[in-house]
């Protein structure tokens, strides 16, 4: 489940021409072609939304029953690396540039995501790796859902609210 909100953040980067990745286990981006993103998870906690994560009922299409609805709510702090290769093409305004970008694309997210403070660090160089390092930090609010067919199924996958999966 929150693979899937990693993969949604590093989609909605891509379409905005953000060389974005995913922290693990895709962490193999070449640096030296341009300035890179790796995201990752820093920190997640559970936020009962009460009443059991009951959110009511989506009545049925032709010939379906009724849908159960259940929500989680999830506070993340996603993390933002940015790399940027020395040399004058990219250096370190290429992290400022990128972590700038970063913050316009999160109007993009899934619905189910909710960005509510972003945070950047200093740029600093990196002698081991050749680059100029940022990390940037975005708190936000995470919307999953789950159906029941009111049988003996507990549930449905929870799945990120605002997603083709979701039906939302």
């Amino acid at each position: 489940m929150l693979d899937d909100v990693l993969d949604e953040v590093v989609t909605a980067l891509k379409r905005e021409n953000i060389n974005a990745f995913r922290e693990f286990p895709e962490k193999r981006a070449e640096m030296r072609s341009g300035v890179s993103v790796f995201v990752g998870i820093e920190s997640c906690k559970y936020l009962s939304s009460g009443m059991g994560e009951y959110l009511g009922v989506r009545a049925g299409g032709e010939g379906d029953g009724d849908k159960e609805l259940f929500g989680k709510r999830l506070e993340l702090e996603l993390g933002f690396e940015i790399f940027s290769p020395f040399g004058v093409k990219f250096g370190a305004s290429g992290c400022v540039q990128c972590a700038d970008s970063l913050r316009s694309c999160f109007g993009g997210l899934p619905s189910g995501i909710k960005a509510l403070e972003m945070s950047c660090g200093e740029v600093y160089a990196d002698e081991k790796l050749s680059a100029f390092r940022c990390q940037c930090r975005l708190r936000c609010l995470v919307f999953l859902i789950a159906e029941s067919d009111g049988g003996d199924i507990e549930f449905l996958d929870f799945v990120l609210k605002g997603t083709v999966n979701s039906g939302n």
